[in-house]
């Protein structure tokens, strides 16, 4: 039963990278008052990590000897949930952000390299956008680490993060309601190159979508 599951999971990585993720966006807020809120974003983080490390699995030599940076990660996220050092925990979000780029460029890869469009690409290019956001929501927590006013958060709103992830997501799809609003040059910086990519991101990947799918028809 357990390897079923674990095949299950490995065979749709992409698909449990993407759940992880939006799963940690629906529960954030609750949890972050409870007495263990260290202990269930260690939980969610691991989820995420093992997911973004799977997705590596078929990738070229180089790239799954960095993917064990992802373990690396892990070791770190559980020394910030016990001794919730601020400094260790800079040095994790940093390392978190470098090794989901990793596994975005693997995702990208796979993409362009792939000969027609099936739901394996699909969803890889789901889980590249979905990342993204998350990353946006961590460097925006690192920004806030250095400069304490870059973000108009809402202090009564307990956690943090998800008005970090709020925000990412809302600039990424350029929704823009304006109730969390970027303050100093690097915050607004940081949005710029969000909604760029939210943009720009969309824009490639359905034109490569859309070729690849026509170029798999003319062929057959």
């Amino acid at each position: 039963m357990i390897k079923k599951i674990t095949k299950l999971i490995s065979d749709h990585s992409q698909i449990t990278l993407i759940v992880s993720i939006l799963l940690m966006i629906i529960f954030a807020p609750y949890y972050w008052d409870v007495p263990f809120t260290n202990f269930f974003n260690f939980l969610f983080l691991v989820f995420i990590i093992l997911s973004a490390i799977l997705t590596m699995k078929k990738s070229s030599i180089e790239l799954k000897k960095l993917s064990k940076a992802g373990y690396i990660v892990i070791a770190l996220s559980l020394i910030t949930a016990i001794t919730n050092n601020s400094n260790i925990e800079l040095v994790t979000r940093l390392l978190f952000v470098l090794f989901f780029v990793l596994v975005v460029i693997n995702l990208l890869i796979g993409i362009v390299k792939s000969k027609e469009v099936d739901t394996q690409v699909i969803f890889s290019a789901v889980a590249v956008y979905v990342l993204f956001g998350f990353c946006g929501a961590i460097l925006a927590a690192v920004i806030m680490f250095f400069e304490p006013t870059a973000f108009s958060l809402n202090s009564n709103y307990s956690s943090q993060f998800h008005q970090f992830l709020y925000f990412s997501f809302i600039t990424i799809t350029s929704t823009g309601y304006g109730d969390i609003l970027p303050i100093t040059p690097l915050a607004r910086t940081h949005a710029i190159f969000l909604a760029l990519f939210g943009q720009l991101y969309l824009t490639v990947i359905i034109g490569i979508l859309i070729g690849k799918y026509l170029s798999g028809k003319e062929k057959s």
